[in-house]
C-alpha cells in the first residue's frame, strides 16, 4: 500500500501521512516484540501466531559447527557406541528447559520418501519434560537443538554432582525405568505426529501423497537409540 502511494497522485493519494507512521509503528513494535521473545525463549512455532520473517529456522549454523567438531574429533565419534548419554542441569533462567530428557533416535528400517514428513530423516529429534509432556517434537529440530546447546556447549568436564544425583535415582544405572517411560511416551507422541504430518501432506498441492505405511513409525521397536541428553534440576532427585 505504502508503495502504491508513493507511485500515486497527489489526487490518488490511498495513505494520508498519519496513516503511514501508524503503518510503520505497527511493524516497529511487532519487530520488537519478535526480537524480545527470541531473546527471552526458544521460539516454538506453535506458540507463534504471527508469521515470522526472521531467519531463525535454518539448521546451517549447526551444520557448520557439526563439520568443524566432526573434522577434530572423527576418531572418537567412530568409536563411540550407541546409547551414550550424560547429565546435564536445568536453566532456571530460560522457561523452556525444565527437567526432562533429549532423545536422538534413528529409524531402524530404510524409508526413503518420509522426508517429506522428517526432514531430519531417519534422525528423530524429541525434547520431553518430567511430567511427561513433550515440549518439543520432531517437527522442532532447531529448538531442540538450541535446547541442546544452551545446556551443553563449551562444558568439557561431566557435572560431578548431578552425576552422583543421577546414579542414586538410578541405582548406579540399574533401574531406568523412569526415562524409559519418557521414552515410550517420545515416542507415542513422534508417531502421532509422523501421522498428522503425513496426512497433512494430502493437502500440500497437486503432487502431495502419504508415505508407505510400512515405512511409517508406530513404537519404539521402529527406533534405536542414537543418544541422549538428562535435564535435571540441581539438588532434586527424580
Amino acid at each position: 500500500m505504502a508503495l502504491v502511494d508513493i507511485a500515486a497522485t497527489a489526487e490518488d493519494n490511498i495513505l494520508q501521512s498519519d496513516d503511514l507512521r501508524e503503518l510503520i509503528k505497527d511493524d516497529l513494535r511487532y519487530r520488537d516484540k519478535q526480537l524480545m521473545r527470541l531473546k527471552d525463549e526458544v521460539l516454538d512455532l506453535e506458540d507463534f501466531n504471527e508469521s515470522v520473517s526472521l531467519n531463525e529456522f535454518t539448521l546451517d549454523d549447526f551444520r557448520m559447527e557439526l563439520a568443524t567438531y566432526i573434522e577434530a574429533n572423527r576418531d572418537k565419534l567412530e568409536e563411540a557406541p550407541f546409547g551414550l548419554y550424560t547429565v546435564v542441569p536445568a536453566h532456571p533462567e530460560f522457561q523452556t528447559i525444565q527437567p526432562g530428557a533429549i532423545y536422538c533416535l534413528k529409524q531402524r528400517i530404510e524409508a526413503s520418501g518420509n522426508e517429506a514428513v522428517n526432514p531430519l530423516q531417519p534422525y528423530f529429534l524429541v525434547y520431553i519434560r518430567d511430567d511427561g509432556e513433550v515440549r518439543y517434537n520432531f517437527t522442532s529440530p532447531k529448538q531442540v537443538l538450541e535446547i541442546f546447546r544452551t545446556v551443553s556447549q563449551g562444558k568439557t568436564e561431566p557435572y560431578a554432582q548431578l552425576c552422583e544425583l543421577f546414579d542414586t535415582e538410578t541405582n548406579n544405572g540399574e533401574d531406568m525405568s523412569r526415562y524409559s517411560q519418557l521414552l515410550d511416551r517420545a515416542v507415542t507422541a513422534i508417531a502421532a505426529q509422523f501421522e498428522r504430518k503425513n496426512a497433512g501432506n494430502l493437502f500440500a498441492g497437486r503432487g502431495g501423497k502419504l508415505t508407505d505405511a510400512g515405512k511409517q513409525v508406530k513404537s519404539a521397536g521402529d527406533f534405536e537409540l542414537i543418544t541422549w541428553l538428562v535435564i535435571k534440576a540441581p539438588g532434586i532427585p527424580g
